[in-house]
């Protein structure tokens, strides 16, 4: 199969222009992963990994420990100090406790952000928490309905107009994962219709939250972000489920990033 895929709408060429012979590590951004606990510690690893290979800023994964079952904000803000840009809330279990963490990360965050899964479900006590702020939201169709109260909508049109809602109710870009992957930030609407249906597993989402973090904190605005990360995600999914069907998991999507980008 061709790694480029259709042209629908996006070229990754405008993402990913020729470097610089003098390009160094740090000039495309750092991205700090904050997420994960003793339940789900490898939620962290696939959004750090996913950014790694997108953006190419650092060829290590860099960890730090927290004593308690959820993020220290103190640490957190610490480690942003340094960085361009964060991706939250994956992997951290449901308790009051971590999300007045992730409340607390959300509030004092002057970075670029994308908020999931956990982190998500925090913001819906406190939609104020981001006003102001460049956030991206990547709700699946569940936290969706944690987000504005209301059920995923099951027609196409109906769908496209609910994103454009909440993203205008929240003041941010809003990407809904499924199929297809619909992003908007209350003005412009971008529908990306690649992925496969055997991408109805774990993981997917984390890679799209690294991939977005990546491009945040290269100075992508969060509708960029969520475009070139639904493509990338979207054609590596399509690539993997071709080669491992029905077996097919998010690791083995990974594998097929680098051949996406390069074929820009």
């Amino acid at each position: 199969m061709d790694p480029r895929g259709a042209k629908r709408g996006l070229s990754l060429k405008e993402f990913y222009p020729s470097r610089s012979n003098n390009a160094r590590k740090g000039d495309f951004g750092r991205v700090v992963v904050c997420g994960g606990s003793d339940r789900y510690a490898g939620s962290v690893v696939a959004p750090k990994r996913a950014a790694d290979i997108v953006a190419a800023y650092s060829p290590d994964l860099i960890t730090v420990p927290c004593d308690s079952s959820f993020p220290d904000p103190n640490i957190v803000i610490e480690l942003l100090e340094n960085a361009d840009a964060l991706v939250v809330g994956c992997g951290v279990i449901r308790t009051p406790e971590s999300h007045g963490a992730l409340l607390d990360i959300i509030q004092r965050c002057k970075t670029p952000m994308v908020l999931d899964a956990e982190a998500l479900h925090a913001l819906a006590a406190k939609a104020g928490s981001i006003k102001g702020k460049q956030v991206l939201l990547t709700p699946n169709a569940g936290e969706y309905r944690v987000l504005s109260g209301t059920s995923w909508p099951p027609a196409a049109d109906a769908r496209r107009t609910a994103v454009k809602t909440l993203a205008k109710q929240y003041d941010a870009t809003v990407i809904v994962k499924g199929a297809p992957d619909i992003v908007s930030d209350g003005e412009r609407t971008y529908v990306d219709p690649r992925g496969s249906p055997y991408m109805t597993k774990g993981g997917y989402g984390d890679l799209l939250a690294g991939v977005a973090g990546a491009h945040l904190a290269r100075g992508r605005t969060p509708f960029d972000a969520a475009r070139v990360a639904a493509f990338i995600v979207g054609r590596a999914g399509e690539l993997a489920s071709a080669k491992f069907g029905e077996s097919t998991l998010a690791s083995d999507v990974l594998q097929f990033f680098s051949s996406v980008i390069s074929s820009r």
